[in-house]
């Protein structure tokens, strides 16, 4: 049943918007993905290695598809409103088990479309002895039946999962039945855009910041990587793109974000 279950499940209605053409067109992106899964797999390996230690891995790895696979597709990040690091990514629900949503160097919680299918990437990282592991690691193929994407008023996105898969867990190699559970929202980011220097001189976002444990020193990855941080929930363009921007198309960081509901247009059902 693994074997068939589990086989590379990318394809799907044959479609390609113009980031996707440009996503498999350039071939810096394609060496930054080929490095990224090289490391993943070192990462696999020794969450492994001390899953006896941190029962949580043996509980949150887990893919539908087979895996590794390279997926050179143009991927967003589903972001928190202001994104500050122990709460940067939206949250998805695996079985009972919240996945960790922190900011750390390797961790992602990317989607994108591959034909019709949704494909759902997430990752989050933590060290020990000085070595990378994966805290939880989720690779999720649907089906058009099974995802809602929806594309409201004010340019806002939801796109809403419920569903129970066959997937394989990574660290044990067993095929389970899970269910994975998440509401992703993009609000208009016009005009919700802050650059650094506004939170640092603004009370208000300093406020918001601090109950974060943003400090004083306002510790943000998205504000350190972009130059802005968002005040509502939104979907990146994921950090890789972003490095990308002039091949993609785009002058500004702040451009690429504010086109980002274009893709999901493309590519979302008209009703």
């Amino acid at each position: 049943m693994g074997r068939n279950k589990l086989k590379k499940q990318v394809g799907g209605r044959k479609t390609m918007c113009n980031l996707c053409e440009k996503a498999k067109s350039i071939p810096e992106y394609a060496e930054l993905i080929a490095k990224t899964n090289e490391k993943d797999n070192e990462r696999m390996e020794y969450s492994k290695e001390i899953s006896t230690s941190f029962s949580t891995i043996g509980r949150t790895c887990y893919s539908s598809m087979r895996w590794p696979v390279k997926l050179i597709y143009p991927m967003f990040e589903a972001r928190t409103a202001y994104a500050v690091p122990n709460n940067y990514f939206q949250n998805i629900m695996l079985d009972e088990e919240k996945l960790g949503n922190s900011f750390a160097h390797g961790a992602m919680r990317s989607m994108f479309f591959a034909g019709d299918r949704l494909i759902v990437f997430s990752k989050t990282v933590n060290f020990k002895d000085g070595k990378e592991f994966f805290t939880s690691f989720l690779l999720l193929h649907l089906d058009k039946s099974e995802y809602k994407a929806i594309v409201m008023s004010g340019n806002e996105i939801k796109v809403t999962v419920d569903t129970e898969k066959p997937m394989k867990n990574l660290i044990t190699g067993k095929v389970d039945k899970k269910r994975v559970r998440f509401s992703f929202i993009n609000q208009s980011v016009n005009g919700r855009m802050v650059s650094k220097e506004q939170i640092t001189t603004s009370a208000r976002f300093r406020d918001v910041y601090s109950k974060y444990g943003g400090g004083a020193n306002v510790k943000s990855g998205s504000i350190d990587m972009e130059g802005y941080a968002i005040t509502v929930p939104h979907f990146s363009p994921h950090p890789y793109m972003l490095q990308l921007k002039s091949q993609f198309g785009y002058a500004e960081n702040t451009e690429f974000q504010l086109d980002v509901v274009r893709y999901f247009k493309e590519h979302i059902a008209k009703p």
